[in-house]
C-alpha cells in the first residue's frame, strides 16, 4: 500500500482551508453588504414614518443620532456637513400634514462594500400639467462602523429648489 507524502497532504489541507476561508469571507462580505443596505432602508423608513405622522421635529434628533455618524459628510451643494447640521435641518423642517407627501417607492438598492446606493421614485407636483409625475431620487451613502458616514444624492428641482449661484458658499461656512 502506498503511503501519501506529507507534503502532498499539507498542500491539500492548505487548499481546502483556503477554499473554506474564501467562501467564509465572501459570505461575511455579503452579510456586511446586507447590513449596510438594511441600515439605509431603516434610516429612510424612520424618516418616512416621522414625516407621515407629522412628528419629524419631535423625532428628528433621535433618528439622526441613531443612524448618522458624528463626523457625517454631506456632498449636496448648499448643505452643511455634520450630524448636528442634519439635526437642525430635521428640527426646522416645515410641518406637513399626515399623508401630504406620498411615500417613496423603492426602485433599486445595491451595495458594494461600504457604499450603498438607493434609487426611489416619488410622485411630485408637475407645474406644467397641474398634476403629478414620478421623479427618480438617487442617494449614495458610505457606511462606517454601522453608521451613515457620507452622503451624495441627485434630487429633482421640486425637492431642492433652484440650484445655488455659481461660486455661492453654503450657509455657515
Amino acid at each position: 500500500m502506498h503511503k501519501p507524502n506529507s507534503k502532498i497532504i499539507a498542500v491539500a489541507l492548505a487548499a481546502v482551508a483556503a477554499a473554506v476561508l474564501s467562501g467564509a469571507s465572501a459570505h461575511a462580505g455579503e452579510s456586511v453588504q446586507d447590513a449596510n443596505k438594511k441600515l439605509v432602508r431603516d434610516f429612510y423608513a424612520a424618516l418616512e414614518q416621522a414625516q407621515a405622522s407629522g412628528a419629524m421635529k419631535a423625532q428628528g434628533r433621535d433618528i439622526v443620532e441613531r443612524f448618522i455618524a458624528p463626523d457625517y459628510i454631506q456632498h449636496r451643494p448648499g448643505e452643511q456637513n455634520g450630524r448636528e447640521a442634519m439635526i437642525r435641518n430635521t428640527e426646522s423642517a416645515p410641518s406637513m400634514p399626515a399623508g401630504a407627501m406620498p411615500p417613496a417607492k423603492l426602485v433599486a438598492l445595491v451595495a458594494d462594500g461600504d457604499l450603498v446606493v438607493q434609487v426611489t421614485s416619488r410622485d411630485l407636483p408637475d407645474p406644467a400639467t397641474g398634476g403629478t409625475k414620478p421623479a427618480l431620487i438617487w442617494n449614495m451613502f458610505r457606511v462606517q462602523n454601522g453608521k451613515l458616514a457620507e452622503h451624495w444624492d441627485a434630487l429633482p428641482a421640486a425637492l431642492t429648489g433652484p440650484p445655488p449661484a455659481p461660486g455661492a458658499q453654503p450657509a455657515g461656512r
